[in-house]
This record gives structure tokens, sequence and C-alpha cells, in this order.
């Protein structure tokens, strides 16, 4: 299970954590998406790796970029067209 951001006590955070079954591990990618609060996360199941979308950074706007995490790194996607900006969503 993964879980990235959220709000924490000064805004928006860009943490990376792993659920192994019976605890959190952090994750310290190089590379990874900005700081944000509810973005969604979905299991693709044709890549094997966990999609995230959107969410809104510490200032109040809401984002429409895309990233991929395959259990070790976070890639941004570049994408032809992407919907607009949002937060909350579901996938």
């Amino acid at each position: 299970m993964l879980l990235f951001g959220g709000s924490g006590a000064h805004g928006a955070v860009d943490d990376t954590w792993i659920w192994e079954g019976a605890n959190w591990t952090e994750q310290h990618p190089s590379v990874r998406p900005a700081a944000r609060s509810d973005p969604v996360l979905a299991f693709d199941n044709a890549t094997g790796r966990m999609l995230l979308f959107g969410g809104v950074d510490s200032r109040g706007t809401l984002l429409n970029d895309t990233w991929a995490w395959n259990g070790a790194t976070w890639e941004e996607q570049s994408v032809a067209a992407a919907p607009p900006a949002r937060k909350a969503a579901s996938m």
C-alpha cells in the first residue's frame, strides 16, 4: 500500500510511505511529485504501477500532473491530454 503527500502541520507534504503489513516505512526517492494534499492514487494493472493525479498545493493551487510509482521511484508522465486540475477525485 502506498501513501503520498497530504496535509501536515505546516501545509502540504511530499513524503512517500509504504505499508509492509505491520509497519509504515518512509521511502526517500530522489525525484518525487511536488508537495500536495488530496491527490488521487490508483493501481494500474496494465503497467503494475501506482498512478497519482492532481491534488492541491499549499497555496491552494489545483494540480493536474500525472506521476507513476514503480515500487522504488517516481516518474512524471508525459501525457498528450489531461483532465482539468482537481483535488479529491476518484479513480
